[in-house]
């Protein structure tokens, strides 16, 4: 039997093999139980205490156990002699010469070190440690391994690190999808990663196809025969957004039946999806994406906002089915990456690219993908590093400081790293990795034509001069049309969009910027969706079709809200000096977070005492004009996913805190 293959944007489709790969989980009327994802949302506003780590010391002398009784008075001269024998030895010329030799080359900025003068310890340190030394930040992650940190999920220099992500136990197997487990410790629930890429629609673990390599590309990179295409495809020089979402809501409009045997038309229950609406989003993959997302979402909010109901649910749920299809679309693709990462990160600093990074043209494909995005996030934190040098310290560019990098550095044990002289030593290894893949043509040379473009359309600098290249010298040498190439780079950014955003955001905006850039003066540069999410001239409903209505709400006194708003009055000059302001600062958010200070309070102050009962009065700066408490996002009320029918109101903390009189 002879399988016939569609190549749209220099990609490889299969229609035997699409059909393969989406028949085997795409069920438009089995029931499915509905599970969570990686891309589950992760809890934030968890709080870390962070512990001074021990100091270790090694040298020749043996190890020595001390007591109560070791530090009587009697034995404290004897004791402070021998220490100071070992200050002696430890600073010998040979000592010296030994550590200098041990220190790393610093590539430029920062500065390591610690304060000699800690002062006098009153417990001898033990000068022999039989415990392995534990890998330095950067070492870890220079050997590819991610960084160790108790209760944190570190980075590696494939991927990022996660707070709210729950680490493996030692000895605990890493499960098969990401699971949501309690904490033991504080009793809070926190997403543990599996192994594999969950397929939302089956609730398992996505299956690659076992029919070969080009079932499996087809798989990473899905399309549709040219009559799917032909009977779905937008027109882009006329189609509206209006237009856009009633064919999608067409397309996913499928008979459906319930147990009583009622039939009627809808959209599948959740998660359930038809073989027409993949069939639709495949051939307009290009033209949908993270922008029809984003459009759904506001003409949700839109309708909710002004009160039109049934129209918002009806969005809500067209919404929520199209998120599902491009979550099942792209798991493949994200499995494949997955996959990669794992070739990759270990073998970091190994420019022996050959060894690791062959095999079929998907899984070179996707090792290039990982390296790249390495490359363009690493140089991300170099660039954040190198401002960071350069902002002074104060007051006045404290939130520059603030926003500039990866905020996870405040965490008292960083996960990451981010100081120039070690992120720069990270950077010029993955540049160089990244160029020896690229000169070794058995891996590079047959990549998809839209991810080679990559590659070479970042080293030219211009719009012009980049238009020309393709036009002149990509296309023609390699055998695709200009149309084709955008279409295919289109269709990379949309798969790309749906990795998470560390490490891979860096390299999927610059696929963006190639997409705008290489469109210039065709008609794909018309863009139907700006008016609906990009819209800054229009701020009512009449000349903004993506506009809604935002308002203030009476947030609770113990709000992070509230708290800041009182910050807000104590920088408008109410509180003295600067001394006066931190002061008052530090105590309110020490009290916001349940500590007392000056004893308890007295009986005729906390017993008894009224609770507020005014309303709260929104300061002019924040609220900016904006209606108060207009009550429209809770205008669907229980049939909102997250506070559903049967789920019973979420209970916080924060409820059962009472006011401290001081």
């Amino acid at each position: 039997m002879v399988h016939q293959r569609f190549s749209t944007g220099g990609l490889l489709f299969s229609s035997c093999a699409l059909l393969s790969a989406l028949s085997s989980s795409v069920d438009a009327f089995a029931p499915v139980s509905p599970s969570l994802t990686a891309s589950t949302a992760r809890i934030i506003g968890s709080i870390i205490d962070g512990q001074q780590p021990p100091i270790s010391a090694s040298s020749s002398a043996s190890s020595a156990l001390y007591n109560r009784q070791d530090r009587r008075k009697k034995n404290k001269k004897k004791k402070r002699s021998l220490l100071d024998e070992d200050d002696d030895d430890d600073a010998s010329p040979t000592a010296n010469n030994n550590a200098a030799s041990s220190e790393p080359i610093l590539l430029g900025g920062g500065e390591i070190g610690f304060d000699s003068e800690v002062g006098e310890s009153k417990i001898p340190i033990a000068k022999q440690s039989y415990s392995k030394p534990k890998q330095s930040k950067l070492d870890q992650e220079l050997s590819g391994k991610r960084i160790e940190e108790d209760g944190i999920v570190g980075e590696s220099v494939t991927s990022a690190a996660s707070v709210s992500d729950m680490p493996l136990e030692p000895g605990q197997s890493q499960p098969d999808v990401s699971t949501v487990i309690t904490d033991p410790d504080t009793g809070i629930a926190r997403i543990q990663q599996g192994k594999y890429v969950m397929d939302k629609v089956t609730g398992k673990a996505v299956i690659l196809s076992s029919m070969g390599p080009d079932y499996r590309l087809a798989q990473m990179f899905p399309g549709v025969p040219p009559d799917v295409i032909s009977q779905h495809r937008f027109n882009w020089e006329t189609v509206t957004v209006p237009e856009m979402v009633q064919k999608l809501k067409e397309a996913c409009t499928v008979p459906l039946k319930n147990s009583s045997g009622d039939e009627w038309l809808g959209i599948p229950p959740h998660p359930q999806i038809s073989n027409p609406a993949v069939d639709f989003v495949l051939a307009n993959r290009d033209y949908l994406g993270h922008r029809m997302k984003k459009t759904l979402g506001r003409l949700k909010l839109r309708a909710q906002s002004q009160f039109q109901k049934e129209e918002a649910s009806e969005l809500r749920t067209l919404w929520k089915h199209f998120l599902l299809l491009e979550d099942h679309i792209s798991a493949p693709f994200r499995q494949i990456m997955l996959n990669a990462e794992a070739n990759v990160g270990p073998n970091f600093g190994n420019l022996d690219v050959a060894s690791y990074c062959g095999g079929e043209l998907y899984e070179r494909t996707a090792n290039y993908l990982v390296m790249k995005s390495m490359v363009a996030h690493w140089e991300k934190k170099y660039e954040d590093a190198k401002k960071l040098e350069t902002i002074p310290d104060g007051d006045e560019t404290f939130m520059e400081q603030l926003y500039t990098g990866d905020p996870k550095r405040y965490l008292p044990d960083p996960p990451i790293i981010f100081r120039l002289n070690e992120v720069s030593r990270i950077v010029i290894m993955a540049q160089k990795m990244v160029k020896a893949f690229v000169e070794t043509p058995q891996l590079f040379n047959d990549l998809p034509p839209e991810v080679k473009f990559i590659e070479s359309a970042l080293s030219i600098q211009g719009g012009t001069a980049l238009r020309q290249f393709m036009l002149e010298d990509f296309c023609p040498s390699n055998n695709i049309d200009p149309q084709s190439l955008r279409e295919g780079l289109k269709r990379l950014y949309q798969q790309m969009f749906n990795m998470q955003i560390d490490p891979y955001g860096d390299l999927t905006m610059t696929l963006w910027n190639l997409c705008v850039a290489s469109s210039v003066g065709t008609n794909d540069a018309r863009d139907p969706y700006e008016e609906y999410i990009a819209n800054v001239s229009g701020v009512d409903y009449k000349n903004n079709p993506g506009f809604f209505q935002t308002y203030t709400f009476d947030h609770d006194k113990n709000s992070l809200v509230r708290f800041l708003d009182s910050a807000k009055k104590i920088e408008r000059g109410t509180a003295g000096s600067t001394e006066d302001i931190q002061r008052q600062i530090q105590g309110e958010a020490m009290q916001l977070l349940g500590f007392t200070f000056g004893g308890p309070p007295s009986p005729a102050t906390a017993k008894d005492k009224p609770k507020e009962t005014k309303a709260y009065v929104v300061p002019e700066d924040r609220a900016i004009g904006r209606p108060h408490m207009m009550g429209w996002l809770d205008l669907l009320g229980e049939d909102e996913e997250l506070t559903g029918a049967g789920k019973e109101e979420e209970a916080f903390e924060a409820d059962k805190w009472e006011e401290v009189a001081v």
